[in-house]
């Protein structure tokens, strides 16, 4: 297990290099120049002069190498540069809306866990029943709806209608519900089917088949017996949709106005900030290495097989 653990760890680590390169290399090849912006910005009539003095500031007069060299050094340790719309450090704009984003792509994993969780076993519990119907209905629903049209309509429902739940802003408890719900809605949709057909799978084994004879009882068996043979199944789809849920807070964050990463990033784009951009696309494709590599692990330890395999 142990040589795994390093093995993925140094496949990260690859990646890592090769995505710093990939984000280094699209802002570089963007079109226009960086320097006439940020004089612009400094001056509205910034002169030859003016631009000439910012080319040599932000290090554009250098080879390329060495001017990714100093990037991903500076990167390293936090320094992502100066916001060319605000000129703000955007290594302490990450810092101070990192927990924000955190905050919303947490609960919205906590809610499409134990969405998908209620729905799959609701479906299993009461197979091809009228449950089993109305869950797989309301999955495929969930499943075609985009984040947008959902995050809308529980504005509308529970914070224009009902008043029970504010607009925006993050201030308290119930300022959180309903961003966490429209970002887990669609992802409890998509996983509740992983269980759902996963546990059919499990249930039409012949081992199951034998736990029945002996007198136990469906739920039983789904719990103790089918459940843990679908962990490593569920657990790769969880990742994935964790994953798809940073996507989805470009979208979520602003409509409830909420300051995260997503909303920087939108707004880097907005206004051609590259050094934003930048470092918005390294944060964004570190964790989605990072989250792949601990679900690798994850899917390891619950599955047997697996670790047979790695021995």
């Amino acid at each position: 297990m142990t040589a795994f653990i390093v093995k993925r760890a140094r496949n990260a680590v690859i990646l890592l290099f090769l995505a710093s390169l990939l984000c280094f290399t699209l802002v570089v090849s963007a079109p226009g120049n960086v320097a006439i912006l940020i004089a612009e910005l400094r001056t509205p009539t910034a002169t030859k002069e003016d631009i000439a003095k910012v080319a040599e500031e932000i290090g554009l007069n250098k080879p390329l190498f060495v001017r990714y060299a100093d990037w991903l050094g500076d990167a390293a340790i936090g320094d992502f540069g100066v916001s060319y719309k605000t000129g703000e450090e955007v290594g302490a704009s990450l810092r101070s809306r990192l927990s924000v984003t955190a905050t919303l792509v947490a609960g919205g994993a906590v809610v499409a866990f134990v969405l998908s969780l209620v729905l799959g076993f609701a479906g299993a519990f009461a197979a091809h029943r009228l449950p089993d119907h109305l869950t797989r209905g309301l999955a495929l629903l969930g499943a075609s709806t985009p984040s947008f049209f959902v995050g809308a309509l529980l504005v509308y429902a529970f914070s224009v209608s009902l008043r029970l739940f504010p607009t925006f802003g993050y201030d308290g408890l119930a300022s959180f519900i309903l961003p966490w719900l429209t970002l887990g809605f669609l992802p409890a949709a998509v996983l509740s089917r992983v269980i759902r057909v996963g546990l059919e799978e499990v249930m039409a084994r012949p081992f199951v088949q034998t736990a029945m004879s002996k007198g136990f009882s469906r739920p039983r068996i789904l719990i103790r017996d089918a459940l843990p043979n679908i962990a490593p199944t569920y657990l790769n789809a969880l990742g994935t949709q964790v994953g798809v849920m940073v996507v989805g807070a470009v979208v979520v964050e602003p409509l409830f106005a909420w300051q995260g990463i997503a909303d920087l990033f939108l707004t880097g784009v907005r206004f051609r900030d590259f050094m934003v951009v930048q470092a918005c696309l390294l944060i964004f494709i570190t964790f989605f290495i990072i989250l792949n590599v601990i679900v690798d692990i994850a899917m390891m330890l619950t599955d047997p097989r697996q670790r047979r395999q790695r021995t």
